[in-house]
């Protein structure tokens, strides 16, 4: 967020993870706990 100067994270999650995660670009490294403060996310 900090890289693209947004300051949304719902805006970000949206229009940027989501579509991410949905085109397997990305995975969560927690599957089970999305909202989870220790979250991250890793490159397919």
């Amino acid at each position: 967020m900090e890289k693209l100067g947004l300051k949304s994270k719902e805006g970000f999650r949206r229009n940027y993870l989501r579509p991410a995660t949905d085109m397997n670009l990305i995975r969560m490294t927690i599957p089970d706990k999305p909202n989870s403060k220790n979250q991250r996310y890793v490159k397919v």
